[in-house]
């Protein structure tokens, strides 16, 4: 097996009394992500109101290894109980500031007209390692393009969304 990379988190000056309880965590030692919470500089809870877009402060900073990223997604609780769609965050290797969790509140249109209240230290993401892929990028015309997707024969072609029938 291939030695472990080693993250190293670094809370922002407001957390430095809390500095343990907010290094992100697993729930089980076969949970994929780690979770992450929200730390508002205030402590004070965070009220969002339907439809509004916010980004809540996870009040840590991340040194990555070299070759390595973050991915930071939502905990399936954001969105089934909390109602935020969430964007997908990628953590390069190479950022230094405070993580953000950037999310959108969408209820229930029955729960419509009710604001959503985040507390300081409520479990709101998940981070997900990963390593960095390389590629290479090389320019072909449209027409090599074309023939190459001839020759490939794919079903799908150029559909999407949906296009597989399934």
């Amino acid at each position: 097996m291939s030695e472990l990379p080693t993250f190293k988190f670094a809370p922002v000056a407001h957390l430095r009394t809390l500095a343990e309880s907010f290094l992100p965590t697993r729930g089980t030692d076969r949970s994929t992500g780690w979770d992450v919470k929200a730390a508002f500089p205030n402590r004070e809870p965070m009220s969002i109101r339907p439809g509004s877009h916010v980004k809540i402060p996870l009040g840590i900073r991340i040194f990555a290894p070299e070759g390595w990223w973050l991915e930071l997604r939502p905990r399936s609780s954001t969105f089934g109980k909390k109602h935020l769609n969430c964007l997908y965050g990628v953590i390069d290797e190479d950022y230094e500031g405070e993580l953000i969790f950037a999310c959108q509140y969408l209820p229930d249109i029955t729960a419509f007209g009710n604001d959503l209240v985040i507390n300081f230290g409520d479990a709101i993401g998940q981070i997900i390692p990963v390593r960095r892929q390389e590629m290479i990028v090389e320019h072909v015309s449209n027409k090599d393009f074309d023939e190459l997707c001839r020759n490939r024969k794919a079903q799908r072609g150029a559909g999407g969304f949906g296009s597989t029938g399934k």
